[in-house]
């Protein structure tokens, strides 16, 4: 027979769950306002370039130069938050060495990782590997040594993120603006090739602000260099376990470019428009449930693995039902929000028409993003980092399978459905993987 709830334990269920929601309406809210910045600079991009080959070069640089700041990111968020629990509850300052020798550690990379940078991306656009046309290679080559200077930037602010989340500091989502806001009003006032060198100031600025906001609660490290604190021991085996799958699945951005670039002119720029939508809403839905659930659920695993169990299987089918409500409201929507939105200036009705086809296809995606990130969401927090480098390393595959079967046959839309694939593929793994996880914490 089947056991029946406790009134304490549905108790604890709408504790959680009214938790969970109050942190992720909050950052939710934050993330629109930094979506919708976001939005406003493609609007004015668009509005200036149009999909020509100034927005193709743009595009690609920009994926190539963003990777590390995102592979870095998206490594710590899973890594971090659930370190920084254990040393929090062994308190006696351990908490502020760790950060001050990951801070020290971090510059140092930072600054290495420069010159070698240069070398390499400039090879790259002075090459014939990147599939670009000929006008928008050139402006590759002449925009690169200005775009790459964000690199360290962003690597810094990629670890003050981290700390961010790991205190729960939902400002961090709200920072996330400041970037779009000053390229939009630098396209506006400025020309030439504001497009990159106006990233490397936009990423300096997020670097201040983060630093502004951890300075505010006391939490900005003095960096120093060295392995005392106790906590890098686990930090440095989980993080090996993970990286080669994680480094492999932040490479997927940059599949879509180096496809979309033998396509011809202006498909780089018409699927980085319709991409930022997608993500942007990606980014609306799933931020707040990442940030939020991730140090929730990692405190939940420690303590009551039962319960974690329980809390997985319901965020997991709340995210499917909302995420196949959201696709389906959006891909309806489409040609008005994209008309909306880019329709004007050298963005023309065919480009709007291209645009609107690509985002209902990348509406597959949603249902399937949310569900797989609760599952990897709840698979950070118990450390399972053996599943999550299999699960992540999964994902490249599948993207670069998917892409290479679908463009020839459906062009740049084969590109949105190998990532709707992709994630589907994810979240299947990343639910059998919990599986297995929980029947070890629970035999």
């Amino acid at each position: 027979m089947k056991r029946q709830a406790t009134a304490g334990e549905v108790d604890g269920d709408r504790t959680i769950d009214r938790a969970m929601v109050r942190a992720t309406v909050v950052i939710s809210l934050f993330a629109a306002v930094a979506s919708v910045s976001r939005v406003a600079q493609d609007a004015a991009i668009a509005w200036r370039y149009g999909t020509g080959p100034v927005v193709d070069a743009y595009q690609f640089l920009l994926t190539l130069v963003n990777w590390p700041a995102a592979f870095v990111l998206a490594m710590l968020t899973l890594l971090v938050p659930p370190a920084e629990a254990s040393l929090r509850r062994q308190g006696d300052g351990g908490l502020s060495l760790w950060r001050s020798e990951m801070f020290g550690w971090t510059l140092l990379v930072a600054v290495f990782a420069l010159p070698f940078a240069w070398l390499a991306l400039h090879a790259l656009v002075t090459s014939n590997l990147t599939g670009l046309q000929a006008s928008a290679a050139t402006f590759a080559e002449a925009g690169a040594s200005q775009i790459i200077l964000a690199l360290p930037l962003t690597l810094v602010s990629a670890v003050m993120s981290a700390w961010l989340i790991a205190s729960r500091g939902r400002v961090l989502t709200l920072l996330e603006a400041l970037p779009p806001v000053a390229m939009v009003v630098l396209v506006l006032v400025s020309s030439g090739m504001v497009l990159f060198w106006g990233t490397t100031l936009a990423a300096g600025i997020q670097l201040v602000a983060l630093a502004c906001a951890l300075r505010g609660t006391q939490s900005l490290p003095t960096p120093r260099l060295g392995t005392s604190s106790v906590e890098w021991v686990g930090f440095r085996q989980a993080a090996f376990t993970l990286l080669a799958g994680q480094m492999l699945f932040a490479l997927t951005p940059l599949v879509d470019p180096f496809f979309a670039a033998r396509l011809g002119e202006g498909q780089v720029a018409t699927l980085s428009y319709a991409n930022r939508l997608v993500l942007g809403l990606l980014s609306l839905t799933g931020l707040g449930l990442q940030r939020a659930g991730l140090p929730l659920l990692s405190q939940l695993m420690a303590s009551n693995p039962a319960e974690a169990r329980k809390t997985v299987l319901r965020w997991s089918l709340a995210a499917a039902g909302a995420g196949s409500l959201i696709g389906i409201l959006i891909a309806a929507l489409a040609d008005p929000i994209v008309g909306g939105i880019f329709e004007r200036g050298q963005f023309t009705q065919q480009s709007r028409e291209q645009v609107a086809t690509l985002l209902r296809l990348g509406m597959l995606q949603v249902p399937l993003f949310l569900v797989g990130l609760v599952m990897v969401t709840a698979l950070a927090s118990e450390r399972a980092v053996g599943f999550l480098a299999i699960v992540t390393a999964s994902g490249l595959l599948t993207k670069v399978v998917f892409s290479a079967l679908l463009v020839p046959w459906l062009g740049v839309q084969g590109l949105l459905v190998a990532t709707a694939l992709m994630y589907l593929v994810t979240a299947l793994m990343a639910g059998f993987a919990l599986r297995l996880r929980f029947a070890r914490l629970m035999p």
